[in-house]
């Protein structure tokens, strides 16, 4: 499905990359560690109160069949096809070699009592979160709090202080807050997410803070916030194969300067990523604070970025928000690569697709852009713009001096690189989704098939066909 879904010009770039590019990853240990073959105990939440309906409220039953059933381990909570309510969030705190079955259809409502979440698993470990159907799903109805600003601002699932865990073959749609938050976690797998947010802001698909080991591929993203964000502290983390569609593509951020919140991320690879009519393909933020160098993104490769029709390309903004003070510090980033970007900016003359605003008391250092195969839709030149960037390539200055002076340089490119060809819009790059209006769940087809049959599915097989669940 993969080669199906990518420019076929890329693809031999891409495989070479794959094999060249260190990570910093260690793929034997990351998700759960109980295999789904021996979590034969069953917590149907059938069992527990829960009904199939779109009406009543299954957080109860969700808490009762793990606090029953599940956390003694060796188990799955399962919910069977079907649509469900979901009215109060949900806590499971604890727990170790359990899964969690989603095969049917969770609608929050929009006057729900939450708490800021939705699903909360945290301090757990050796944990699966699956469907084994396609139809597991999650949809916030974020569209009706904003028509009626009911406060409803629930995450659709959260993961708190985990390791161990691995969560695939979901969908989760319109939250009027983020979509999926990933908090101090480790050993973390996440693949085959399908995420559909509103064209709005403060949407993000998924936020992950990682404190190490974690590996997040094969994930679909429409919104209009970042597409995957990540947070401080994190290390060792690998983000590939990545579709950003409208959104405000990749990011790392934001980040404070401040002593007792000082940014710390490291070995971060992120590659193979696909970027359809978004505000960025990659953007790292920060604030100024601190003195000196506080904190510090460094160590980290982005390669292999595609990009049709976006605002910006790299674009790096060491003073987010405008904030200029106070300029007695900033997060150094250091030790960073750029490489193999092709595609379009929409206006390259007004933003290029390297735009570095880099801090006037800290700059960037060992910094590295290569290979960047780009052009504009309108205008016919391009302006690269480095702000106290220390490297090589394009905008960016070397200097052996002690104490780095600032500078800005722009680049002016007439002409499209040599062999440049334009990118035509991809198949899966869709129209954003209304702020609002419901957002469909199942269409369009998500890209991947479920990698697994389920516990639940394999000891009742009569539920694995059952698919009436509504048609949205």
């Amino acid at each position: 499905m993969f080669s199906k879904l990518l420019p076929s010009a890329l693809l031999p770039t891409l495989l070479i990359s794959f094999f060249a590019s260190a990570t910093q990853i260690d793929r034997r240990s990351v998700g759960a560690l109980t295999p789904l073959s021996s979590k034969t105990k069953v917590c149907n939440i059938l069992d527990y109160g829960a009904v199939a309906d779109n009406s009543t409220d299954i957080g109860p039953a969700i808490k009762s069949a793990f606090a029953s059933c599940a956390i003694s381990g060796r188990a799955t909570i399962y919910i069977p096809p079907g649509s469900y309510s979901l009215q109060t969030g949900v806590v499971l705190n604890k727990g170790s070699s359990y899964a969690f079955q989603i095969d049917g259809l969770i609608t929050l409502t929009s006057n729900g009592s939450f708490s800021g979440n939705a699903i909360v698993i945290e301090n757990a470990s050796d944990v699966e979160v699956f469907s084994s159907n396609g139809l597991g799903a999650i949809n916030g109805q974020g569209y009706i709090t904003r028509l009626t600003s009911s406060g409803q601002n629930a995450r659709l699932l959260r993961l708190v202080s985990c390791t161990s865990i691995s969560i695939h073959d979901l969908i989760f749609v319109d939250s009027p807050t983020f979509h999926l938050v990933f908090n101090s976690v480790s050993n973390m797998e996440a693949y085959h997410i399908t995420i559909r947010g509103p064209s709005l802001g403060g949407t993000d698909g998924i936020d992950v803070a990682c404190t190490d080991n974690c590996y997040l591929h094969d994930i679909e993203v429409t919104n209009r916030d970042e597409c995957i964000s990540v947070k401080s502290p994190s290390q060792n983390v690998l983000i590939e194969d990545v579709y950003c569609n409208q959104s405000s593509g990749m990011s790392i951020g934001s980040l404070t300067a401040d002593a007792d919140t000082a940014a710390a991320i490291s070995n971060i690879t992120m590659r193979n990523i696909y970027i359809h009519q978004c505000t960025q393909m990659l953007m790292i933020k920060t604030f100024p604070g601190g003195t000196g160098a506080t904190g510090y993104v460094k160590d980290s490769v982005f390669e292999n970025f595609w990009a049709y029709d976006t605002t910006y390309g790299l674009d790096i903004d060491q003073y987010w928000e405008s904030h200029t003070t106070p300029n007695t510090g900033a997060v150094a980033l250091s030790g960073l690569t750029f490489k193999n970007w092709t595609g379009t900016v929409d206006n390259g003359l007004s933003r290029g697709p390297i735009v570095i605003g880099g801090s006037n008391v800290v700059p960037l250092t060992d910094i590295m852009l290569s290979d960047f195969s780009m052009w504009t839709v309108n205008e016919n030149k391009i302006l690269n713009q480095c702000k106290n960037v220390y490297g090589t390539g394009y905008c960016a200055a070397t200097s052996t001096a002690a104490a780095l002076a600032a500078f800005t340089t722009t680049v002016t490119t007439t002409s499209p690189p040599a062999g440049f060809t334009s990118p035509t819009s991809p198949a899966w790059g869709v129209a954003g989704y209304g702020i609002t209006i419901p957002i469909p769940v199942y269409t369009p087809a998500v890209f991947w098939s479920p990698v697994s049959s389920g516990v639940a599915n394999s000891l009742f097989p009569f539920c694995a066909g059952f698919d009436d669940i509504g048609s949205e």
